[in-house]
């Protein structure tokens, strides 16, 4: 876990921030290989209706023409800050928040984009909503390369919802997110140990702490690459990892949680493994479902994710 403390490497680039006044929100984008579209992300952001923020670009050591790209957009709002080392889009963020002066922070995928209302419409719900809310997020599409939508993600949840988290990352992705810049800091920003499921994690953690809220609309554009090979989705490995920590670090919520729940919960888990094809966790994890759970189908269910990883693992032919 990182802790949200200066970074010698950051000190000049907070010192220049701190000589403009402060905006609202800090816009984080982090990137690593990824000076080709982060233009359009970047667009995405100065095109915003809310126009009291600073973006803070934090390139992940890329060995591309990022800072070039960077520095030719020319918009004063922009800062860029560098890792010396690929340190991962966990400590990415991490750094990019030290940077921030805003009161909340609004992530941004590199090869992701917003509507221009998006700013707008989470501050003003958590104005309405009050300082018990510290989080709002927004439906987003998925896209393929070519701009065409291949998935929406309409999950709507208010209040205190740590229970429904569990189960299932209903938030999405980070780029859907404003968050209280103190709420963040008062959970100890992201775990960089995690290879996978930083955001799942994150909004777990949140939850605990403080109320979450959705703006009912579709406003961010998420992009799919399977070819994109620094995505983690495209990575069988970081999936495995991140979920076996989240099983792990999260072992005692999944206990308590009812029996149709923890069910539901394990099911995901047991999807995941399977789509990897990691023969081993599915085994496994299908152990303990039958013994914890006791929930009707879970027999079926885990010999099914057998097969299929079974199939994925002489194949080669991963999938999600």
């Amino acid at each position: 876990m990182s802790r949200l403390t200066d970074d010698p490497g950051i000190v000049a680039a907070q010192q220049c921030l701190r000589r403009a006044p402060a905006p609202l929100v800090s816009v984080v984008i982090p990137s690593y290989n990824r000076g080709h579209a982060l233009g359009a992300c970047i667009a995405s952001v100065l095109g915003q209706t809310l126009e009291d923020f600073e973006i803070v670009v934090v390139d992940d050591a890329s060995t591309d023409d990022t800072r070039e790209r960077v520095a030719a957009i020319g918009d004063a709002r922009i800062r860029y800050v560098a890792h010396e080392r690929n340190r991962g889009g966990a400590a990415a963020r991490n750094t990019g928040v030290r940077v921030a002066r805003g009161d909340f922070i609004a992530f941004l995928d590199s090869d992701d984009g917003w509507a221009p209302r998006k700013l707008e419409r989470q501050i003003a719900l958590l104005g309405e909503r009050g300082p018990e809310y510290g989080v709002a997020y927004t439906w987003f599409i998925g896209r393929d390369r070519d701009g065409g939508e291949v998935s929406r993600s309409d999950h709507s949840l208010d209040g205190s919802v740590a229970d429904a988290l569990l189960v299932a990352n209903h938030v999405g992705t980070f780029s859907s997110i404003v968050v209280r810049r103190d709420v963040f800091e008062c959970v100890g920003g992201l775990d960089e140990d995690l290879r996978s499921c930083q955001d799942w994690d994150l909004s777990i953690r949140l939850s605990r702490v403080t109320k979450i809220c959705c703006v009912e609309d579709y406003l961010v554009s998420y992009f799919h690459n399977g070819a994109d090979k620094h995505r983690i989705s495209s990575n069988p490995a970081s999936l495995i990892q991140g979920h076996r920590r989240m099983l792990d670090k999260f072992a005692d919520d999944y206990a308590r949680l009812p029996r149709d729940r923890a069910a539901q919960a394990l099911r995901g888990y047991l999807d995941v493994f399977a789509g990897a094809g990691s023969f081993e966790d599915v085994l496994r994890l299908g152990r303990r479902m039958l013994a914890t759970t006791r929930h009707p189908g879970s027999a079926l269910q885990c010999g099914v994710a057998l097969a299929r990883a079974a199939k994925r693992r002489m194949t080669g032919r991963f999938g999600y």
